[in-house]
């Protein structure tokens, strides 16, 4: 009696237990209920089959909905990225076909192409961004501190000159302001020659790490800006398109963990010792051309009736950091690029995944019972109307 109880305590505790006796019962009493009113009126074989055959078209519908939806029901696998390779330096021998070479050898930076099409942008933007503050005027506008060159709307884009602005002048008045508040009985507290250090490093490193800001990183703030680097030749991309940073993390997440966890030859034991460049794209279905209404419709059909799938090839590019010490006091060190360090390429092919795959195979399976199942009534229904007509009462 007291394992009874047990037995019984356990099974009211445990909401995984509890939940699927609930299940089974519901199930037994639901369909049992009507299997047995099935059978009691129309005979046990026929009741079973059409108890049966109810169920499986039950099943039919839906494994129909579950297909077409995707759901977070009986989902296969989700599309992901498949790292194929990590190459080092040039990618002409990559495993998975023509790869160029793809590299800070052969592509300008973005800050380069920045100044490239938009000289005097950036000092503009500091310019304006320092007169807000003198002035105390939110309503500044760039064109009162710069103008774009003819032809080059996306030169007015502030947000572009704000990834490579610094502003050396507030930097060094915040600088000496917070030094002055914390008072000479602070240890962190420096003066004469060692707040001009200060300030200096300060400045420089922001500059190196605004300088450091990739194709990627700019295509994100203005994809105008790096189509016209390609259009003129700047930025030859060799047939393949730059990721913007935003669309990319998904693949950089997925390289990351290849590089840390996967790949036997990687340099890398963390994510913290490497920073991730540029991500590359080519292959997949096409892309609609514009917004407009023809364009969606008409790619949306395109690929509608595509039911093959062109490879998906994506290039993930990271480089090693600089080693620096953790200062006692001070915000941990933005991670600098070691210039000597050799680019790591991390090759990878879009996997589409089965996420629609269990729907689609319970949807086929419960189809073709349902069908056989059905057949067996009718064929048990023609039996019975044949040996109806060929009766005779007189016989009997």
């Amino acid at each position: 009696m007291l394992a009874l109880i047990n037995v019984v305590a356990g099974i009211g505790w445990e909401p995984e237990i509890r939940g699927a006796l609930v299940i089974l019962i519901g199930s037994a009493v639901l369909m049992g209920s009507v299997w047995m009113l099935l059978a009691t009126n129309m005979g046990s074989r026929i009741g079973t089959l059409s108890a049966l055959a109810g169920f499986f078209g039950w099943m039919v519908i839906m494994g129909l909905v579950w297909w077409i939806y995707g759901g977070n029901v009986l989902k296969g696998d989700d599309p992901s990225w498949v790292p194929k390779e990590g190459n080092f330096g040039v990618l002409d021998d990559s495993v998975v076909g023509d790869v160029p070479d793809l590299s800070l050898a052969t592509l300008p930076g973005a800050p380069d192409l920045v100044e490239n099409f938009c000289p005097g942008l950036v000092a503009g933007t500091v310019d304006l961004q320092r007169a807000r503050v003198v002035e105390n005027d939110l309503s500044l506008q760039l064109s009162r501190f710069y103008s774009a060159p003819a032809g080059s709307e996306f030169c007015n884009d502030e947000q572009v000159g704000e990834l490579l602005a610094v502003d050396a002048v507030s930097i060094e008045e915040d600088l000496r302001a917070d030094n002055a508040a914390l008072g000479p009985n602070d240890p962190r507290f420096v003066d004469g020659a060692a707040l001009d250090e200060r300030v200096a490093t300060t400045i420089a490193d922001q500059t190196r790490k605004l300088g450091q800001l990739t194709l990627s990183g700019l295509f994100t703030k203005s994809p105008a800006l790096v189509q016209a680097g390609e259009a003129t030749g700047d930025v030859n991309l060799a047939g393949w398109k730059i990721v913007s940073s935003a669309d990319a993390g998904e693949a950089q997440a997925r390289a990351s963990v290849f590089l840390t966890a996967e790949f036997n030859a990687s340099p890398y034991a963390s994510a913290t010792e490497f920073v991730v460049l540029d991500t590359f794209q080519t292959g997949g279905k096409p892309k609609r051309s514009g917004d407009g209404v023809w364009d969606r419709v008409s790619n949306e059909v395109r690929n509608t009736v595509v039911f093959w799938h062109p490879v998906n090839t994506t290039v993930v590019q990271v480089v090693a950091t600089l080693d620096k010490p953790l200062i006692e006091g001070q915000a941990p060190p933005f991670p600098e690029i070691d210039p000597e360090a050799q680019v790591v390429s991390v090759v990878m092919v879009r996997d589409l995944g089965s996420r629609r795959l269990p729907a689609a195979l319970i949807t086929l399976g419960s189809l073709v019972i349902f069908l056989i199942l059905c057949w067996m009534l009718h064929v048990r229904d023609v039996e019975l109307r044949r040996r109806v007509a060929e009766w005779d009462p007189a016989a009997t």
